[in-house]
């Protein structure tokens, strides 16, 4: 199994769990019953009572499952966490990001996750979102992604969101239109990938 086919299970395996996490472990549900989600992760409360949703719960699902398709396949990674950029990006101020490949201008950025080969080779880029983030939040990562992914570095774009109609949908068609890698939606409310 090649690197692309193991991240794809890594993929689904991880929505598939937020999900159930979502439907079955907000701490706004108070102690009822947890039903088997593979996971000890759950939604947090805000103090006003509603449940807290974000892209952080399927980042950690996401390195648990990781972890699994590791460990059951043998297959030899590694991976870092909120992991500095090779290039030097400007986002503030600009109504598009900008890359700098010289070392003077701009300043670091980083990714949520990379996974590496046993060399220590970058392999995948992956950035984490939720809630259909503002287009600027979009583009600033699609810039890091299509400018530091290659032949040899597969890039991901994976987004939750609580809630989606069609204006949801085709908002977040709009903001990936120009993204070459891989782009990945899952709605809770559908309990399936929307894009």
């Amino acid at each position: 199994m090649g690197n692309q086919e193991h991240i794809e299970n890594v993929i689904r395996r991880s929505f598939n769990i937020l999900q159930k996490v979502y439907e079955q472990q907000q701490e706004i549900m108070g102690g009822e019953t947890v039903f088997d989600s593979n996971s000890r992760i759950l939604f947090p409360k805000y103090r006003s009572g509603g449940t807290r949703f974000s892209e952080q719960e399927l980042k950690f699902i996401f390195v648990e499952q990781l972890n699994i398709e590791i460990s059951e396949n043998n297959w030899d990674v590694y991976y870092s966490v909120e992991t500095p950029t090779k290039y030097r990006y400007k986002f503030k101020g600009e109504k598009t990001p900008i890359v700098y490949k010289e070392e003077n201008k701009g300043q670091s950025a980083q990714f949520d996750l990379v996974i590496h080969d046993n060399k220590f080779n970058r392999i995948a880029l992956i950035e984490f979102k939720a809630n259909n983030a503002p287009i600027s939040h979009h583009q600033k990562d699609f810039l890091k992604l299509q400018e530091e992914g290659s032949e040899n570095t597969l890039t991901y774009f994976l987004e939750v969101v609580k809630s989606s109609d069609i204006r949801t949908i085709n908002n977040l068609k709009e903001k990936s239109s120009e993204y070459k890698g891989v782009f990945r939606c899952w709605s809770c409310s559908e309990g399936k990938f929307i894009i």
